[in-house]
């Protein structure tokens, strides 16, 4: 199965769970219908219901998507799907009864929205099951089949070929290994071979159409690791990690037994597009409210930093943000106006370079609200990596540019686990962290958690 069927596949299920939506909202009207003699009062007309279809369909697509009900499916997830399928019938719920609450002219009875969000639990699972069916015959007829790629032709990577080989549900293709052992030249286990090196990854899946690659090297180190997930970026492949990444992965991570054989399952990290516009509108509802803070009290602050020093109230720094973009990051000045400009942050307490106003700003983190404007501008986000100075992101290895693929953010998982006890940029795995897992659910924990680590101020200095 190449890439192309796997959309076509993926587009299929949205396709069949939106005509079971569709049977599930039209099914339930009637039945209330059918059943008016049992109630007080009559249902009211059918053409609400009809108009607001195409809205109801779109909200329960929606949340099953955030819920990854469609992501390209590989095989059955068990009790996982099923929790997934109750998460998207509570969330229906809610989102339907407030359309209804929303938009007056709907007036949906509530009869109808708890008898269809019940019935959908079942009609999507029904669909699942559908698709399953047509999965498992395409099999038996050889149509089908996942194209794999393993990582490592030692002990681990034989042992996965084995297991990949004797799956009970799922077809693998396995296309090979790739090894940099020189012994490894030119080796096979049995009609599988080693048919390149680590640095080779990127041209054997693009020219094999591979879909799935296992690493399975366990004393790989985890930048190298990185450096794979890298090559491979924008290639709709599948990483799968036998190796102890526990550093870099988030407890969302699945990790699957392949029989007895432990699998973590690295996901892309990739975002659509109305991600990102969901994003920018929760920065915006949130950043314009919090900048009337900022107006209000820098004529204060300024005042403060003012009578102390000579020199502007306003420190502007060369920054990288969104694809290496470099921008003007706005704070307050905190040091005396000979410190050097891109010095390294104070990193103890009494440093000679900060100011009394700027020790109070910093500890406090008020030196920083000048950022607002930032996120207003478009240059950062409320919540993401913090922007590196240019120099330090010329040094960068290729994987560690990362993090150059989202907005750098004004609070992020560096500053609510530690904040600056250590440099920037020996910070990179939770960064790395935050993109592989980033959603609004996690930006507003973030920004919860964030109060107290300013009313801590550990590591502020």
């Amino acid at each position: 199965m190449n890439i192309a069927q796997g959309r076509v596949r993926q587009s299929f299920l949205i396709v069949l769970d939106a005509c079971f939506l569709s049977l599930s909202w039209i099914a339930s009207y009637w039945i209330r219908f059918w059943l008016t003699p049992l109630f007080d009062n009559p249902v009211n007309h059918f053409r609400p219901y009809l108009i607001g279809l195409p809205l109801i369909i779109a909200s329960w697509l929606l949340i099953g998507a955030g819920l990854g009900l469609y992501r390209r499916p590989r095989e059955p997830q068990g009790i996982e799907q099923i929790r997934s399928l109750l998460k998207l019938t509570l969330l229906g719920l809610l989102v339907t009864m407030s359309i209804s609450f929303l938009f007056r002219e709907f007036e949906f009875a509530r009869s109808v929205v708890l008898v269809s969000s019940l019935s959908n639990l079942v009609f999507l699972g029904l669909s699942r099951g559908i698709f399953r069916r047509i999965e498992k015959y395409l099999k038996a007829e050889g149509r089908d089949g996942v194209k794999v790629l393993i990582v490592g032709a030692g002990y681990a990577g034989a042992r996965i070929l084995q297991k990949l080989q004797d799956h009970p549900t799922t077809t693998y293709r396995v296309v090979g290994f790739l090894d940099d052992s020189p012994d490894k030249k030119d080796f096979s286990i049995g009609k599988a071979r080693v048919i390149g090196r680590l640095n080779e990854i990127r041209k054997v899946v693009q020219s094999e159409g591979l879909e799935e690659i296992f690493v399975a090297i366990p004393n790989l180190p985890h930048s190298q690791i990185l450096q794979l997930v890298m090559e491979c970026e924008g290639l709709d492949v599948n990483f799968h990690i036998v190796s102890d990444l526990f550093g870099v992965l988030a407890h969302e991570t699945r990790i699957e037994l392949l029989e007895d054989f432990p699998i973590f399952d690295l996901s892309s990290g990739q975002t659509d597009r109305s991600y990102r516009v969901a994003k920018r509108a929760f920065d915006l509802a949130l950043t314009l409210p919090a900048s009337l803070v900022f107006f209000l009290t820098y004529p204060l602050i300024a005042l403060a930093i003012r009578l102390e020093s000579r020199g502007p109230m306003i420190f502007k720094q060369e920054r990288v943000g969104l694809g290496g973009k470099v921008f003007i990051l706005y704070k307050y000045r905190t040091m005396f106006i000979d410190t050097a400009a891109y010095s390294e942050a104070p990193r103890q307490e009494g440093d000679s370079r900060v100011t009394r106003v700027g020790r109070f700003l910093r500890k406090t983190s008020l030196d920083e609200l000048p950022n607002l404007l930032n996120v207003l501008r478009g240059d950062m986000s409320l919540v993401g990596p913090r922007p590196e100075m240019p120099f330090i992101v010329e040094k960068y290895q290729e994987w560690q540019r990362k993090r150059l693929e989202v907005k750098p953010g004004l609070t992020g998982l560096w500053q609510i686990l530690g904040r600056k006890d250590l440099p920037l940029h020996e910070n990179l795995e939770y960064d790395f962290y935050y993109i592989k897992n980033r959603s609004l659910l996690l930006d507003f924990t973030i920004l919860l958690r964030t109060i107290p680590a300013l009313l801590i101020t550990r590591g502020a200095y």
